[in-house]
């Protein structure tokens, strides 16, 4: 504080006046040191810095700061600019981060000088505007001060409780700090601050009275003290002499919108100035600076990872920064996203498709494809609510599939746009058979197929050798436009290829044994994500999948089918984003169906299964961890953070199919889901109706 001195002892800043204080005058001698007597500069200090307790009469903006006052201002509060630029160079060799002048603004050269080297020590200078009712300086302009000097000053104007100009106020006006070819208008390195009617201090009424204080001079210290806290909540401000800017910013407009002639850059506000100030982001692994904003999320978890919990955890209480280098805790967890489950019933219809069959010698082939949208499903919605039946995959793409299924067990289907599953199964176990619909319906061996749905696929089986059976399924996800171009990552991608072998070892026994490969881009385990996102999990991904089964058939139509299968997904290195290392993860499936045929009416069936879907049951990312240091710098670091579902989802299904005439069937099946979408805590229940009318 550049003032008339402070009494050491006041209840307001006892304890907290630096030793270091002291007489700054040269034209006038201190009889008593530092000591105040005239009472301004113990009331400046105290409303920059006085103590905060209950019941207090008044507190200071920065109640814990220690208050070095270099006494500038004699017995009747006046001065000469060397007494000024002697206490600001006092000050500023004492190490005060923040230098606050409630008093008359003389560029002189003496001034000039003694700011330009307090700011070249990274201090701040807070300078009150005046009280003279006109433009600052009279519009003049100053000169010789330096750029480093031109971003640490602040210049102070006064409003009223209704936050208008006090009628005493100097403004802005037109003038400018000239350094060089670079200058900065007053209005620009300006900031209102209330300065009427302020409580604090008054020792010239008594030494524990307090007084109503008006003037630019009670708003300066409003503003040092605010700078101080800023500095002293981050200290990165202080490096970076950044904290005159963060007010400026964070200012509320009371005249034109932005910077004017009247209130410069507006209101002090000190509660904006502590929130994140334009784009947040953060800190990858490469130390690249990453935006991060409140919009839609970067993945999309399902499947295999859940919801991603543990790293959603991390993410909950994240550090970012602000455009100013500030940290702050904010939650992200929104930057990763799942499919939510409705506590409310949601009817949707699945895209209807048209099936023809046509018999031919030793076999019969069978067309699917895209059937006109009637009326209620262009109503209600095209999207299949799959709850692990596999009916038609993906519908963004047309449907044409064609299969055949020959009287010999040869079966092969190829084409587009529906799911490839249904396909696989009977390649790799005969076409119609009670052990394809099983396994079609379990979806545990053809899980990594399953990943790759939507696009092309292809799917080939027949008998090789005696008992034995092989088969082998290709399928893609849909290609986006664009996505063939080497550089795109935009989108998440897919493909897989699998070979089955079956093999009968008995006239009712059957084993089955599947080894699939899944590659794919921008995705993991079907938690999709985009390449270029503050989380990722790598740009490419190839899993390998080992699958067994085994079928018995009980006669009378009845069957139980029992799966398992493990899939091992390779680890990955990312030099973008806030993963640095996936390491090798496994993943597990099983399941067991069971189905009886002919139970109520010929040809209809019943069938009940119980699975455990695809699960990641190890495997870790390493995840980036920001923190900042007590010099505001940000270190980072690695934490692994487990890959493995809060939940282990379990689901049973009930299902019945039969014929209701020669030319139509039906099915239908209720599925339960605990801990669905391996999310802990999550159910659900699902009914499905599917009906087939023959023309």
């Amino acid at each position: 504080m550049i003032d008339t001195g402070v009494v050491a002892n006041n209840a307001e800043i006892a304890g907290r006046v630096s030793l270091l204080s002291s007489c700054a005058a040269v034209t006038f001698t201190c009889s008593s040191g530092f000591t105040d007597d005239e009472g301004h500069g113990t009331a400046t200090a105290s409303i920059a810095a006085g103590q905060y307790g209950s019941g207090a009469i008044m507190s200071g903006v920065a109640p814990s700061a220690t208050i070095l006052s270099e006494k500038a201002l004699n017995a009747s509060g006046s001065g000469y600019d060397t007494d000024i630029a002697n206490g600001i160079m006092n000050a500023a060799n004492a190490g005060a981060p923040v230098i606050s002048l409630s008093l008359t603004y003389i560029p002189s050269a003496a001034i000039v000088s003694a700011i330009n080297y307090a700011t070249s020590r990274g201090a701040v200078i807070v300078w009150a505007g005046g009280n003279a009712s006109s433009p600052l300086n009279n519009g003049a302009n100053t000169y010789n001060l330096t750029p480093q000097a031109l971003s640490h000053i602040i210049l102070v104007g006064s409003v009223d409780s209704t936050n208008t100009l006090s009628s005493f106020s100097n403004t802005p006006g037109p003038g400018s700090e000239v350094s060089g070819s670079t200058s900065a208008s007053y209005a620009s390195l300006w900031l209102m601050a209330p300065g009427e009617n302020i409580v604090a201090p008054g020792i010239q009424f008594g030494a524990q009275a307090y007084a109503y204080w008006s003037g630019t001079s009670m708003s300066t210290p409003e503003v040092a003290g605010a700078v101080a806290l800023l500095e002293a909540t981050w200290p990165a401000l202080r490096t970076n002499g950044t904290a005159p800017a963060v007010l400026f910013a964070s200012a509320t407009d009371l005249g034109t919108p932005g910077v004017d002639s009247t209130y410069g850059n507006g209101l002090l506000n000190i509660t904006k100035a502590f929130q994140p100030i334009g784009t947040t982001s953060v800190l990858g692994v490469g130390g690249q600076v990453i935006p991060v904003g409140s919009g839609g999320g970067t993945v999309v978890a399902s499947g295999a990872l859940g919801s991603l919990s543990a790293v959603q955890s991390v993410l909950s209480r994240y550090t970012i920064f602000d455009v100013f280098q500030r940290n702050f805790t904010a939650n992200l967890s929104h930057l990763i996203v799942s499919t939510p489950t409705s506590p409310n019933s949601q009817p949707l219809l699945a895209a209807p498709v048209r099936t023809t069959t046509t018999a031919v010698h030793g076999g019969r082939f069978t067309l699917l494809s895209s059937a006109p949208t009637g009326f209620a499903s262009g109503a209600i919605g095209a999207d299949p609510y799959d709850v692990g039946e596999r009916l038609l995959g993906h519908h963004d793409s047309e449907i044409i599939y064609l299969e055949f299924s020959g009287n010999e067990g040869e079966y092969f289907a190829f084409g587009r746009g529906a799911s490839s599953t249904l396909s696989f199964t009977q390649a790799a176990w005969g076409s119609d058979t009670l052990a394809a619909e099983q396994a079609s319906s379990l979806g545990v061996t053809s899980a990594l197929v399953d990943l790759a749905q939507g696009g092309f696929s292809a799917a080939v089986g027949g008998q090789a050798f005696g008992r034995l059976r092989m088969a082998m399924a290709w399928s893609s996800s849909p290609q986006a436009v664009g996505s063939s171009l080497p550089a795109d990552r935009s989108r998440s991608d897919a493909s897989a290829i699998a070979v089955a072998f079956t093999a009968k070892i008995s006239q009712r026994w059957s084993l089955g044994a599947t080894l699939g490969s899944l590659k794919e881009d921008n995705a993991l385990l079907g938690t999709t994500y985009a390449g270029t996102g503050a989380v990722s999990f790598g740009a490419h991904h190839r899993s390998r999948q080992v699958g067994f089964s085994t079928a018995f058939d009980l006669g009378g139509r009845r069957s139980i089918l029992a799966e398992a299968t493990i899939v091992d997904v390779d680890a990955a290195s990312l030099s973008f984003g806030l993963v640095r290392e996936v390491s090798p993860l496994r993943a597990r499936a099983y399941g067991v169906s069971f189905i009886q045929g002919d139970v109520l009416k010929a040809g209809d069936f019943l069938s009940i299964s119980l699975r455990k879907p695809l699960r990641i049951v190890s495997g870790h990312a390493d995840l980036a961890v920001t923190s900042v240091d007590g010099e505001g710098v940000a270190t980072t670091s690695f934490a692994p953070v487990s890959l493995a579902p809060s939940g282990s989802e379990t689901d049973l299904t009930i299902g019945y199919a039969a014929p209701m005439s020669a030319q139509a069937n039906w099915r239908a099946a209720v599925t339960l889901r605990k801990d669905a979408g391996n999310q802990a805590g999550r159910g659900d229940v699902a009914f499905r109706l599917g009906v087939n009318w023959g023309f």
